[in-house]
């Protein structure tokens, strides 16, 4: 959806749409039908995205767990965002998707964004860099993400998971795992994550041809290492722990039907975003 890191970040991200270039890329000759495997792709920029190559908006809140590894997992932050992209089908069938958001790091027991943080190890406080993305990458026709940075990473995976329809209902699960080279900078450090998105659509809306918006819904999963500006390097508590992330969302029309509160402190750090928010 985050987000922290670069690795993080990418965790709410791809899609393809099996079309003629001539084709706008959210309409289709034929009736899409989701149950037909090779409409994979078609079905998840439906559920994803926004028709004829628009910006889809998405609004998301959730909680961000730590876990050290030898006690249970508390919640250290609220996070509450918007995340924009836009999926562009290429003539190859591959989709150019671009992403950004912005969102906030919150006190868990006041829900308030946080100026400082204090790390609950060490006793030190910190600045927290809220939640900035801004990502671009294409996606394979065949729906899998392409290898990555392998200057940055030893390890890159993932994909699209086939739908489940059951009813009138529809999932769809996009997963990736990651992870770092070691980063000498910080002791030979190793970044780690896995980020696990569902998003659930009523079949009858991916379906219609004629629908200008298909509402959808995201459940976010992540796990993967503390981030730097945590200042977890060196922790004996925190040594070996991570951080989770378990966020929902869904898709918007627009911004105004997100909080008050989050339009306006997003609108106070970055003036016109979310009137335009460059991709």
């Amino acid at each position: 959806m985050n987000t922290g890191s670069t690795l993080t970040r990418r965790g709410v991200l791809a899609a393809s749409v099996l079309a003629a270039a001539s084709v706008p890329a959210l309409v289709h000759a034929a009736p899409l039908k989701v149950a037909d495997r090779k409409n994979l792709m078609a079905t998840y920029a439906r559920m994803r995205g926004a028709k004829n190559d628009g910006l889809a908006l998405w609004w998301y809140t959730g909680t961000v767990w730590g876990k050290p590894v030898d006690d249970v997992a508390v919640p250290m932050f609220l996070v509450q965002g918007l995340t924009f992209n836009r999926l562009v089908m290429k003539p190859d069938g591959t989709i150019e998707q671009a992403l950004t958001g912005r969102g906030w790091y919150a006190d868990p027991k006041t829900g308030k964004p946080l100026e400082k943080w204090k790390n609950p190890y060490t006793g030190e406080q910190v600045v927290p860099p809220h939640i900035k993305s801004l990502q671009k990458q294409t996606i394979r026709a065949d729906g899998t993400l392409p290898s990555g940075d392998r200057e940055r990473l030893d390890i890159f995976s993932g994909g699209l998971g086939s739908p489940i329809i059951n009813g009138d209902t529809i999932w769809m699960t996009e997963n990736f795992v990651a992870k770092s080279k070691p980063d000498e900078t910080r002791n030979g450090a190793v970044n780690t994550t896995s980020s696990l998105s569902t998003f659930t659509a009523k079949v009858a809306d991916v379906e219609n041809d004629e629908a200008d918006f298909v509402p959808c819904y995201l459940n976010y999963q992540s796990l993967g290492s503390w981030p730097v500006w945590m200042k977890m390097d060196g922790v004996d508590k925190a040594r070996g722990g991570s951080l989770s992330w378990q966020t929902r969302g869904h898709k918007v029309r627009g911004p105004e039907a997100a909080s008050a509160d989050l339009r306006a402190w997003i609108e106070e750090r970055r003036n016109g975003f979310l009137a335009n928010p460059g991709i």
